[in-house]
């Protein structure tokens, strides 16, 4: 019901639906007239499709289709004509469709960006768009809003996720007089900056013009039954022109040209790719475009995000060092648990979280503090306690925090980025498929290559989103169709110049979301695998039905050249190979 209610709501099926009306009722009440305005209607939607086609300077397999519904218009053949204008409505309808709903406006990309900020001023604070905030304006940012202009820091510090701008999980301390970059999220409380600019000449707006960029300069893909159109227009011309001449017969010139109507050629791609697009949401992976698996199918270059992408993107607890004899790890964890309870930094959701996993008692912490830049401090069971950031090295690990009571070093607790499972696998199967694979990510070297020196691939660290771009246009100049996958604000300008964008759905940046071309729910990484597999299904299934239609055409038009198929049972024979393409087309389902 709800795809009979999408199909009769939607503006493309109008004309099919009319055709439909118009032909059913020629049964009973005037069949010339109907039937003529149903051929009418068939015409009209050739001649716009045609139109747009001259004007990109292309040839158009339509052309045939038009030659024919004319034909039958002049000769009064309206069934034949019908039947057809049905076929031709309907083959449009379904590339319209799909092409509408790939459409990605760039409007989605400010749903979580404040449309207003709230500006300090000497009669209080008030509310004011962000559009109309002047350089050299102080305004507020609240606990876990976006910074919604470049902007000096006046507080005396901060804590900011710049997860939007690098990709990383960890947070970075700002200090007072410091330049914060507009994108950044407020982790601490309130904080008062003031404005380097307006908004258009902000880096969160030079982020999204990356973006709107990118998809400007994309690669436009030629339909798929376009690459050969030409070669089968001529053969149709000179089956149809040569039953004329030699037979001097216009109703075998109309039965070749009814036959050799390309709607299997149209209709065989768009078929295939809906049925791929249905096999993909049945696992999860949203497609917006029946185009985009044809790119899928053709791209051999991948660039993989590092953090959120390959990894979990969050600090996972990955061992505790107690320094004194008289803790154990449960106690010094419970510790630092209570300390961190109410903080919003992602270290400490990770000490809550396996505090709670390992089933550890919630303390009671009184007179807690969090210093920014020096850490949580508080007071349990009468002992003052902090916990913060350690200076001290440790090999293999990302993140150390350090716990102290009373000034002494207790514990040490080491955190660092967990790889996805099946990542491994996933490289594996695209190295033995002769893919080249990249990393591109915004953390450091040292942390990049600790992770992934293993797999041998090769890393592009400390990037910023338009140097991914330059590297993803670097590779598109070579010759290259590129693949980009991303879950980031940091990653939207690469995902949108890619030929291919592929984005986690988990992530809350609305830009990478309407930026890329295919959304994958979950976390699963081995479902970039899966789109990738049902790309190239789709299209060689396409492929398969496009050559079975060609090939059905041809021997109809011998037989129509020689007057064994008259135009009515052409349109028939026309119809049952429109049936056994789509038949065929529809195995991408599975």
């Amino acid at each position: 019901m709800d795809i009979l209610r999408t199909v009769l709501s939607s503006r493309e099926f109008l004309a099919p639906i009319i055709i439909v009306l118009f032909g059913s009722i020629s049964f009973f009440v005037a069949p010339d007239m109907l039937r003529a305005l149903a051929v009418a209607v068939g015409i009209g939607i050739l001649c716009i499709e045609s139109w747009e086609r001259i004007r990109e300077h292309k040839w158009n397999l339509d052309y045939i289709a038009f030659l024919a519904l004319f034909t039958a218009a002049f000769f009064g053949e309206w069934l034949s004509g019908a039947v057809l204008a049905l076929m031709v409505s309907v083959s449009a309808a379904l590339e319209s469709f799909g092409t509408r709903r790939a459409e990605k406006t760039l409007r989605g990309l400010f749903d979580k960006f404040p449309k207003e900020v709230l500006m300090q001023t000497e009669s209080g604070v008030l509310s004011k768009p962000i559009q109309e905030v002047n350089e050299g304006e102080a305004f507020l940012v609240r606990t876990n809003e976006m910074v919604p202009l470049d902007a000096t820091l006046l507080a005396d510090d901060a804590l900011l996720n710049e997860a939007n701008l690098t990709g990383e999980m960890e947070p970075v301390e700002y200090r007072k007089g410091k330049f914060v970059k507009s994108g950044c999220v407020n982790l601490g409380p309130v904080i008062l900056l003031e404005a380097r600019g307006n908004f258009e000449h902000s880096s969160y707006r030079k982020i999204l013009t990356l973006v709107e960029r990118g998809k400007q300069q994309q690669s436009p893909l030629v339909r798929l039954a376009e690459r050969s159109n030409w070669m089968f227009t001529l053969v149709t011309l000179i089956f149809a022109f040569g039953a004329l001449i030699v037979f001097q017969d216009w109703e075998r010139f109309l039965a070749v040209l009814v036959i050799a109507t390309p709607c299997p050629l149209l209709i065989a791609a768009p078929v295939s790719f809906l049925g791929g697009l249905s096999r993909a949401a049945r696992n999860s992976i949203v497609i917006k475009s029946p185009s985009v698996l044809e790119a899928l199918a053709k791209t051999k270059t991948l660039f993989f995000d590092k953090t959120g992408t390959l990894t979990l993107g969050e600090p996972e607890l990955k061992g505790i060092e107690v320094l004194q004899t008289f803790y154990t790890e449960r106690q010094v964890l419970e510790i630092a648990a209570a300390l961190e309870w109410s903080s919003l930094h992602p270290v400490a959701k990770s000490l809550v979280h396996a505090n709670e996993d390992r089933g550890g008692a919630l303390l009671s912490a009184k007179h807690v503090e969090e210093k920014i830049g020096d850490g949580i401090y508080g007071v349990i069971d009468g002992k003052r306690y902090r916990i913060g950031k350690s200076d001290a090295p440790h090999a293999g690990s990302g993140i150390i925090s350090e716990l102290s009571c009373e000034g002494t070093a207790i514990a040490r607790f080491s955190f660092d980025d967990t790889i996805k499972e099946d990542v491994e696998k996933l490289f594996e199967y695209f190295r033995t498929r002769d893919y080249s694979i990249g990393i591109l990510t915004g953390d450091k070297r040292a942390n990049a290559h600790r992770l992934f020196g293993r797999f041998r691939i090769p890393v592009y660290a400390e990037c910023s989103p338009a140097k991914k771009s330059a590297l993803v246009l670097r590779q598109q100049q070579e010759g290259n169709l590129v693949g980009m996958v991303g879950d980031g604000m940091n990653d939207a300008p690469a995902l949108a110049l890619a030929d291919v964008g592929i984005v986690f759905s988990g992530t809350e940046n609305s830009a990478s979301i309407e930026a890329a071309d295919v959304a994958i729910l979950g976390r699963d990484a081995w479902k970039i695998r899966d789109a990738v597999h049902i790309g190239r299904r789709s299209y060689q299934v396409a492929k398969q039905s496009i050559v079975i239609g060609i090939g059905l055409s041809l021997i109809g038009m011998v037989f129509a050249f020689f007057g064994f198929i008259p135009p009515v049972y052409g349109a028939i024979l026309q119809e049952v190979i429109d049936v056994v393409v789509i038949v065929n087309a529809l195995r991408s389902t599975y």
